[in-house]
């Protein structure tokens, strides 16, 4: 009897031993917040990280558009949108630059910022967020390209206006 019992202990402590044995996973979870102001597409997904410009021999590229919406606190205030710096594609050798023309609810964006009007903006108000406003990417100068691949970064930033229109 004395012989069975030791083998059972020790069977039992294995077996709960390797029952309470656990597995974690931690998982980072990131989220920008300005309380302020963002743009979303129209469905309030957010913008995608990259876009694909189709190209048409002969012609150049084809505009992109995407459609999006602009969230705000305040419908008193306007939205100040500009560009980081000159929008353009290079190849992978970082020749062969080629300009890009980016635009926003029909504006020509820049370095410095264009006020895009509350009223206009907001028409029924801020809670359901702008009227949809296309962000359009075009080849400045239409026209025959080099043969490559190209990519660049385009960076908007939005802020609200310190003076109501």
């Amino acid at each position: 009897m004395k012989k069975l019992i030791k083998p059972l202990l020790i069977v039992s402590i294995m077996a709960t031993a390797f029952a309470t044995q656990a597995v974690q996973k931690d998982i980072t979870v990131n989220a920008s917040v300005d309380a302020t102001i963002d743009m979303t597409q129209p469905d309030n997904t957010a913008l995608p990280s990259s876009i694909n410009m189709q190209y048409m021999p002969g012609k150049g590229l084809t505009p992109f558009n995407l459609n999006t919406k602009i969230w705000s606190n305040s419908d008193k205030s306007g939205v100040n949108v500009r560009l980081v710096r000159e929008a353009s594609l290079a190849d992978i050798n970082g020749a062969n630059k080629i300009p890009l023309t980016v635009s926003l609810g029909g504006k020509t964006l820049s370095l410095t910022n264009t006020l895009l009007d509350s009223a206009t903006l907001f028409p029924a108000g801020v809670e359901k967020g702008s009227d949809v406003l296309p962000l359009r990417f075009a080849q400045t100068t239409q026209g025959v390209v080099a043969t490559g691949t190209y990519s660049g970064i385009v960076s908007l930033v939005l802020t609200q206006a310190t003076a109501t229109p």
